[in-house]
């Protein structure tokens, strides 16, 4: 459910690219395809190409390798969409960093709105020949750009944080079983 929502949000912000070109972002990967792979699966060369539902089969074989470090580091369970945005976090900027966030720290000392919030402020600058730089993608994916029409990850978070932890439905249980139980557990021999 996590990684389904997740790719709600995540393919929105990525985009697809189904040939692959040179990473303009400065992330240290030299080619960037599909929906912000780099070289998780290979070496691809500049103008390979991709189908949709090849971009749809990478993505997701990636989410799961960055859901798994985040299910160890969150402490307290989460709502799906919360957990959601965490995770096109850990897509965008590393599961260790989104770990390392305040997002995830405030959220384990049990104030999941508190983490929600964190996110406008958290990672929306980068590196590139040693002078950090503010990317106005990252803003707006955090939280920081009101007037971008996308659903950021703040608003994803606190969605979640919203709907709550979902509960398992209540079984009814009907009469005849109800009598069943008492017969088993009372009358012994």
């Amino acid at each position: 459910a996590v990684i389904a929502a997740a790719t709600t949000i995540l393919t929105v912000w990525e985009g697809t690219d189904l040939v692959a070109k040179k990473d303009m972002i400065g992330t240290g990967h030299p080619m960037t395809y599909c929906h912000g792979q780099t070289d998780e699966f290979g070496k691809v060369k500049e103008g390979q190409r991709f189908t949709p539902a090849q971009c749809k089969d990478l993505l997701a074989k990636s989410l799961p390798k960055y859901l798994t470090p985040l299910q160890a580091c969150v402490k307290v369970e989460l709502p799906v969409k919360t957990m959601a945005a965490l995770l096109d976090a850990a897509y965008n900027a590393g599961s260790a960093a989104v770990c390392r966030s305040p997002m995830v720290a405030k959220m384990n000392a049990g104030d999941i709105r508190a983490g929600c919030e964190a996110f406008p402020t958290w990672y929306i600058t980068t590196k590139n020949n040693g002078v950090r730089k503010v990317v106005p993608g990252l803003v707006n994916r955090r939280g920081g750009n009101k007037n971008d029409p996308r659903k950021d990850e703040r608003e994803f978070c606190l969605e979640g944080w919203v709907e709550g932890v979902a509960k398992p439905e209540k079984q009814s249980i009907s009469l005849w079983q109800k009598i069943w139980i008492y017969l088993r557990t009372n009358l012994k021999g």
